[in-house]
Formats: structure tokens, sequence, C-alpha cells
């Protein structure tokens, strides 16, 4: 019966010690933010990008984290004020003298907004963001929106909820505005 017990302990121990090996990645904690990626080639949009009302364009981006990702979310909103974002070191804040200025005029119609949230898939590391995005031609009211310097800004969360963002500035005409390249994305 002592050897029985002795034999029980054992095994009890072994089972134990097996138990907690496997689960130490469950047990490890996140300490790291997740990153955006916008600096490969094919990266949409940049710093400086052109968009028309009345169009889509395709995001793409990389996102990773150390864990797991959870959400991201994509924000459009007019920078008529040309106020700043504190992540935005590489934004096109420049203009030469001269150049032309995409600000808003009042009377000219709305500023644009969009604000949508997205989950990333389960149990990744890494995501390919490629979503269409549609920025109408008119306001729900019906009234145009205002051409000019918009900011992009996406936002991602890790399964820790530790959030990053990136914002860029872009440039939103109106769909016939023919002063302008059209990018195409």
């Amino acid at each position: 019966m002592k050897n029985f017990l002795k034999l029980t302990y054992i095994t009890l121990a072994l089972s134990t010690l097996t138990f907690t090996a496997c689960n130490k990645d469950d047990d490890e904690i996140d300490t790291e933010k997740p990153t955006i990626d916008i600096s490969f080639a094919e990266a949409f949009p940049q710093n400086g990008s052109e968009l028309h009302f009345g169009e889509s364009f395709t995001l793409n981006i990389r996102l990773a984290d150390n864990m797991e990702l959870g959400a991201y979310s994509v924000n459009i909103h007019s920078n008529f004020d040309h106020h700043s974002h504190s992540t935005e070191e590489e934004e096109e804040h420049h203009h030469e003298e001269g150049e032309e200025h995409h600000h808003h005029e009042e009377g000219e119609g709305d500023g644009f907004f969009f604000t949508q949230d997205y989950t990333s898939p389960a149990g990744l590391k890494e995501y390919n963001v490629t979503n269409t995005i549609e920025i109408p031609a008119h306001a729900p009211d019906g009234d145009e929106y205002q051409g000019g310097d918009y900011h992009f800004m996406i936002t991602v969360t890790d399964k820790a909820g530790f959030s990053v963002f990136k914002s860029v500035e872009i440039h939103i005409h109106d769909e016939h505005d023919e002063d302008h390249d059209h990018d195409e994305h």
C-alpha cells in the first residue's frame, strides 16, 4: 500500500508539472503595444494621398502584435484647422510658399466624417488589412462635402487592451475636381 501511495504522489506531481508546463504560454503577460505598418510600397493611404468624393479606395495596411491582435478602427475627419495628433511624426504639415492649401472655406459644404470599428480575425499575430472604404459624394442631407485636408487615422488594440494609433494627412476632393490627380486605389 505504501508503494501505491508513493506511486500515486509521483504520478500526481508529474501530471501537475506537465500541466503547468503546457499552460506556461497561457500565463504569459502581454506588455507590448501592437504596431501599424504603412511603410511598405503597396500601403494605402500614405501622407498626401489624393482621394475623391463619390469613389472608394482600398485600405492596405499591416497590423502586428507580439501575442494576439484584437480590434482596429478607422477614422477620417477634416483637418480644416490644420490640427495635429501627437503621433504624426511624418505628417505632411509643411506647405511651401505659393503651394495650394486645401483648407475649408466658409459656406463650401460640410466636412466629411467616417468612423468604423472592425474585429481582427481571432488568434492572429499579424494581419494584412484590405478593406474597401466608400467616400460618398454627398452628405445624408444631400449637401456636398467640403474638399480639402483630412486626417486618416487607424487605431489597433491587442487582446490585452494595449492600443496605438497612426495618423496621416490625406486630401479629399470633389469627384469633378480636375485640378488634382486621381490615385488608382
